[in-house]
């Protein structure tokens, strides 16, 4: 890896991790940059977001490209939520940002906090065993190479850090309210756990890293048996029937996303769907980006039904 991409919010995780990667840029021999992209959803503050992260970057003799998005006008016209809409700019932004600068990674500053509260998410919303595995420090992604170097930290360890070397980070206020999902848990649900539990945290990471190994496991049982079960673009029943229910989710996630692209749209929902189709010989079910699974003659295919 030669040269970094940092994406840096002006909140105290990012700042933390632009600072580390700056006092151990020479001992790794990394080329850094900085990206910063602004949401427009805060008004004026958002704004100053953006200058500061710029002002910190040219001060470090860091690289820095920025840009902006109108995130709400983008959730209304996807018919997604405003978190969704401003994951989705951001990472394009910085798959754009990671191709212009020639950078090799794109560096984010999630950490074991964010760890924690993807899991509850994912778990309420009802997402299968390999959607509770905990994010990984390197991900080969859409967007390019994702390392996440701060994973091992806790949120209050970064603020610690950037109080102690006189850092000012920005503070979105934003965090604090209640209207989103994610808000809720961290304000809400999190807190009430500890009555249950001293250090839920520390136990869901490593709950989630326990269930990475185990949908890695999977994942590498399925692939074995892939080309059995899956031929010519369908799904072959007679085959499909004789699996475990575990590899039968495993391989119609992989199906869905060899035939999608990507499988990140299908839940539990749409995958045990499909899975019932085969199971039950039924004549196929909806799914979502106006695709439909269809059984005919023993083989399950995906049509889309707007051609």
């Amino acid at each position: 890896m030669r040269k970094v991409l940092i994406a840096v919010s002006g909140g105290a995780d990012s700042i933390a991790l632009a600072e580390l990667m700056i006092r151990s840029r020479r001992r790794f021999g990394l080329e850094l940059a900085v990206a910063h992209f602004e949401h427009g959803l805060r008004g004026q503050d958002s704004l100053d977001d953006a200058a500061f992260v710029e002002k910190f970057s040219v001060e470090r003799g860091l690289e820095f490209v920025g840009s902006s998005g109108n995130v709400r006008s983008f959730a209304a016209e996807q018919k997604i939520s405003v978190e969704t809409a401003a994951r989705t700019l951001r990472y394009e932004f910085l798959r754009d940002a990671r191709i212009k600068l020639d950078c090799d990674a794109i560096a984010t500053a999630h950490h074991a906090d964010d760890q924690a509260e993807t899991i509850l998410m994912r778990l309420l919303r009802g997402a299968t065993s390999s959607g509770l595995a905990a994010m990984k420090s390197r991900t080969n992604s859409e967007y390019g190479l994702l390392i996440r170097p701060l994973l091992k930290f806790r949120k209050v360890e970064l603020e610690n850090f950037c109080r102690a070397r006189n850092l000012s980070p920005r503070l979105d206020a934003t965090n604090f309210e209640l209207d989103a999902t994610r808000n809720r848990i961290r304000l809400e649900l999190l807190p009430a756990l500890k009555t249950f539990n001293p250090a839920p945290v520390e136990t869901l990471c490593r709950f989630a890293e326990v269930a990475a190994q185990e949908a890695d496991f999977m994942d590498a049982q399925a692939e074995k048996i892939f080309p059995a079960v899956v031929r010519e673009g369908s799904i072959v029943r007679a085959q499909f029937v004789t699996l475990h229910p575990a590899i039968q989710r495993v391989v119609i996630r992989k199906f869905l996303a060899q035939v999608a692209g990507t499988a990140k749209d299908f839940g539990f929902v749409h995958i045990e769907g499909v899975r019932k189709v085969l199971l039950n010989n039924l004549s196929g079910v909806e799914l979502p980006q106006g695709l439909r699974a269809e059984l005919r003659h023993g083989r399950l295919t995906i049509t889309n039904k707007f051609y």
